[in-house]
């Protein structure tokens, strides 16, 4: 297993608990650098390279419309959707040899948009594209798929009893998805051998 993030104690801190550096190797790079695909590729074939790959990219940007810059836009499609899709091309005569596997995470607001996340938004439409796109170019040899999101618990951001409350009445089933939950969808997407090109939305 290959982890990468761009903060290194969190990084560090993730491979332990995961069993440290023998079971969970670690490449830390910021997303936002022009080269963080290629150096991230280079650092897995040094590791011994892939089979599959899970694209689960941060952060989450408040960005009202009124408020709303260039440098939102460029920052948050560089994280959510530049970068990941440079990855997977710079990884594909790997995935290829591998008969290998991508699953991304993404956002079910993307066919059903909420307020004050409009380049958070846009960055996982066009993520949502360039990936079934791929899904087209690598076939047969690579399938690749997406997981649309509704809202998953976070401890640290959700810690407002009164908005975990408005926030979860959202969902139809009227609570927030676990990690756990995501997990068990990723794990699925790939034993789908007849899946490709495919949207799973979960929690919406």
């Amino acid at each position: 297993m290959i982890l990468t993030a761009r903060d290194p104690s969190k990084l560090a801190a993730m491979s332990l608990e995961l069993g440290g550096i023998e079971v969970a190797k670690t490449v830390c790079v910021d997303l936002t650098t022009r080269d963080a695909s290629d150096r991230i590729a280079t650092q897995v074939r040094e590791y011994g390279g892939i089979d599959d790959v899970i694209l689960a990219c941060g952060p989450f940007p408040r960005t009202p419309f009124e408020g709303l810059r260039r440098e939102d836009l460029e920052r948050t499609l560089a994280v959510h959707a530049i970068a990941p899709l440079l990855l997977v091309a710079a990884l594909s005569s790997e995935l290829i040899a591998s008969k290998g596997a991508v699953i991304a995470l993404g956002d079910a607001g993307v066919t059903r948009p909420y307020e004050n996340h409009v380049a958070y938004l846009t960055a996982k439409g066009a993520l949502q594209t360039g990936l079934r796109a791929l899904a087209v170019e690598l076939a047969p040899h690579v399938r690749i798929n997406m997981v649309a999101l509704g809202i998953v618990a976070d401890p640290e951001a959700d810690a407002d009893p009164l908005r975990t409350h408005r926030l979860a009445t959202r969902s139809p089933l009227g609570r927030f998805g676990t990690a756990d939950e995501v997990a068990h969808v990723v794990l699925a997407l790939l034993d789908a051998t007849w899946a490709t090109g495919e949207i799973w939305g979960i929690g919406r």
